[in-house]
């Protein structure tokens, strides 16, 4: 009995039944689940960040937008850890979605490449 337990645990890994773990990003985090796609609350409604996929894009790294996080850290700061303050030093949260997120966006549509919803177009991420 325990052989055949065995030889099917050896059958399953090979057959890729069973999946490994996630591989890390190249910044040496993973992503985890309940973070691959994250819901922002807004006033205009839900904004719907599919962090996963920004994060697997060739042109993307882990500081392109956390970036404070070094090499070492053991965990990556969330945006509104920083951004979420009243300090009148850091840009609110509002402001560096909007100029990153778009601005990235208008990067690559002028580069000739699809990007997701451009500056005037609300509505595509706040959805209600």
């Amino acid at each position: 009995m325990r052989n055949c337990l065995i030889l099917l645990a050896g059958l399953l890994c090979l057959s890729g039944i069973v999946q490994a773990e996630e591989p890390a990003m190249p910044c040496g985090h993973v992503i985890p689940p309940d973070k691959e796609i994250i819901p922002f609350e807004t006033k205009l409604g839900t904004v719907t960040f599919l962090h996963k996929m920004h994060a697997d894009l060739a042109v993307t790294e882990c500081t392109t937008c956390h970036h404070t996080l070094e090499a070492g850290d053991e965990r990556v700061k969330p945006c509104h850890e920083c951004h979420g303050d009243k300090d009148a030093e850091t840009p609110k949260i509002k402001t560096v979605f909007h100029s990153t997120c778009a601005g990235c966006h208008e990067y690559t549509v002028a580069h000739g490449e699809e990007a997701g919803p451009l500056p005037k177009k609300c509505k595509l991420c706040h959805v209600k």
